[in-house]
């Protein structure tokens, strides 16, 4: 059968309940916190870029938060994981760039013809047999090298901001270190509440960004224009598939989730043809706020933070406006040094099973390729990362390669 069916119950009411733990909301605030702040800044770059109105901006924010959220947790309550959806940050760089020689309804264009592919590849079925030839510990280091810069910045913000960098990092390693007795409060929250009190002493917060209104959508007539499509479209599908929801599925495996990556790309897809009447570029699974989700706590459980997470999405989405003024308000150093120590395990975990056993070397190219950031064609370095990693191991660790698809063929049979 093409769509994975749940390996479990949908959880009801009293057991999301039960397992909405401490663990489970830190995750989500800080994966919240996460995309409200350098996400929206790639989208106010692409918006200025382009030219777009603030309308046209909301839309959009509405439409790749709002849609995002609930995709989010309709996906984790099916299949009972921390499934997280919103649009794609690969794909807002390509657009801003694209939106300087392409009309809004051309880029629009574009969007529903990416969300028709990757739809067609969900309900084909190539999804899931592109990710089973992918080794796990090439996919692992890829991820290495795609979060690898956002833990850097731990260091790199001393430099900019030594007080906040000090006393948020020191709380959360003084909370890590089990000397304070609070086990019942999470490290990340309690360095999210002193990096917060710093900033708001030094009076840092700019409130006067704010508008508090709801969200009033636009609805687009797209234009199919044939030089936008062969721009777009093919750049647009990899950083969907290619990048963020291989990262999100490696990162699901790793933590002994059975991911629907069938299902999820379909997903996918149609979330991109009804996002792109919105104005917004292709939906994904998030790779860094899957990482976040999966940070700590029961594996069980972390399906409560990623509705909780897909809830607060939502939100976001239906008050844009407010979105948008508070992520202008908080200071990014801040968001920078939360989402750096959230993603430290998972950068630790992803250094473990890349470099263990077999394909040592593809895991090495894709890591290397990866962190270069280098980009071709308009797609960034983590799908190169990916195919030179895969291309490397095939020629030179062809032993490995024999027994992961011998392996599979074996699970197949089963």
């Amino acid at each position: 059968m093409i769509f994975e069916k749940p390996l479990a119950k949908i959880p009801t009411l009293k057991s999301f309940i039960k397992d909405t733990d401490r663990n489970s909301l830190s995750n989500a605030l800080v994966a919240f916190l996460f995309t409200q702040t350098g996400p929206i800044a790639i989208l106010l770059s692409a918006a200025q870029t382009g030219g777009l109105t603030d309308k046209e901006m909301i839309t959009w924010l509405f439409a790749g938060y709002g849609l995002g959220g609930l995709l989010t947790i309709f996906l984790s309550l099916l299949y009972r994981q921390p499934i997280s959806a919103a649009w794609s940050l690969p794909a807002a760089a390509i657009v801003g760039a694209s939106l300087g020689h392409l009309t809004f309804p051309q880029v629009i264009g574009a969007y529903i013809v990416t969300g028709v592919i990757i739809t067609i590849i969900g309900v084909t079925g190539v999804a899931r047999k592109t990710m089973d030839f992918i080794p796990l510990p090439i996919i692992m280091g890829m991820i290495a090298g795609v979060f690898l810069p956002f833990v850097l910045k731990l260091v790199s913000t001393f430099t900019v901001d030594p007080w906040l960098a000090a006393l948020t990092i020191g709380v959360f390693f003084l909370f890590s270190s089990g000397r304070i007795p609070a086990k019942l409060i999470p490290p990340i929250l309690v360095a999210t509440v002193a990096g917060g009190i710093l900033i708001a002493f030094r009076g840092d917060f700019n409130p006067s960004t704010v508008s508090f209104s709801f969200t009033n959508p636009v609805f687009y007539k797209p234009e199919f224009e044939l030089n936008a499509l062969l721009e777009l479209v093919f750049p647009l599908t990899i950083s969907v598939i290619g990048i963020h929801n291989t990262q999100g599925i490696g990162i699901l495996k790793k933590e002994g989730f059975t991911p629907p990556t069938n299902v999820m790309t379909f997903s996918c897809g149609i979330g991109s043809i009804i996002m792109g009447v919105l104005g917004s570029v292709p939906t994904c699974i998030t790779g860094p706020v899957s990482a976040i989700l999966n940070s700590s706590g029961k594996r069980e459980s972390r399906y409560a933070g990623s509705i909780v997470f897909g809830f607060l999405l939502f939100l976001s989405g239906l008050f844009a406006p407010v979105a948008i003024g508070l992520a202008l308000m908080a200071p990014g150093d801040l968001i920078a040094l939360l989402g750096g120590l959230a993603l430290m395990r998972v950068l630790m975990d992803a250094f473990q099973s890349a470099f263990k056993g077999s394909f040592l070397l593809g895991a090495l190219v894709a890591f290397l390729v990866t962190v270069s950031n280098v980009a071709f064609f308009n797609i960034g370095s983590a799908f190169w990362g990916l195919v030179s990693g895969c291309l490397f191991s095939f020629l030179l660790e062809s032993v490995d390669y024999k027994k992961h698809l011998e392996r599979i063929g074996e699970e197949k049979i089963s």
